[in-house]
């Protein structure tokens, strides 16, 4: 019966945590759509490891596709966050599963000369996880 308690408090507690963490996101940067005439070729993929920010080059834009994290041994749920100049522009719930990738929303970009990171919410989880931003360039 404890059991039983126990697992509904922990699946009480991360769906309160869900809750608070899509009520902080509200603000979305969206930029208006570049006209693409062909699919992105393989050398415009970009991959953002936290820790390791990425500057947008000069006449470009970087399409925004996805957020996802690769698992430590023993890590804790945590959110993933997409930053654009310091500043968390999308977010969402990562389970503990050994990788993860979710979509972003269509119309996330980040320009010439932005600084884009891939991070943790510092108040979500253990930060044992290593949170990665996939995307891909177009002119601009």
């Amino acid at each position: 019966m404890s059991a039983l308690v126990g697992a509904a408090v922990v699946l009480l507690a991360g769906v309160l945590s869900a809750q608070q963490i899509a009520n902080r996101f509200v603000s979305v940067r969206v930029l208006e759509t570049p006209t693409l005439e062909m699919a992105p070729h393989a050398r415009d993929f970009v991959r953002i490891v936290e820790g390791t920010p990425f500057a947008v080059p000069a006449e470009k834009i970087l399409v925004l596709t996805g957020v996802g994290a690769q698992n430590r041994p023993g890590a804790a749920n945590s959110v993933g966050e997409v930053r654009i100049n310091g500043q968390a522009q999308w977010a969402v719930w990562v389970p503990t599963n050994p990788y993860h990738s979710f979509p972003i929303p269509v119309g996330l970009r980040a320009v010439a000369g932005d600084s884009v990171e891939a991070g943790q919410d510092p108040n979500v989880g253990d930060q044992s996880m290593v949170v990665v931003v996939l995307g891909y360039l177009v002119d601009a």
